[in-house]
């Protein structure tokens, strides 16, 4: 089950192919910190999957 602001991330990603922690962010007005954390849960769920490292990280759908 997913939280609403997943549920847009997942949208995002579905639309885009792929979603950075900026792009998160953006979205979903919130402070870098929350926008990592979404994405690790997401992550943790096996809903999305990490790409690259540092400041190329991007999420894609698994």
């Amino acid at each position: 089950m997913l939280t609403d602001q997943q549920e847009m991330i997942y949208k995002y990603i579905k639309e885009h192919g792929q979603i950075t922690s900026a792009d998160t962010e953006r979205i979903l007005s919130i402070k870098q910190r929350r926008a990592r954390a979404i994405l690790r849960e997401m992550v943790k769920k096996n809903v999305i999957r990490k790409v690259g490292a540092a400041q190329k990280t991007r999420y894609i759908l698994t």
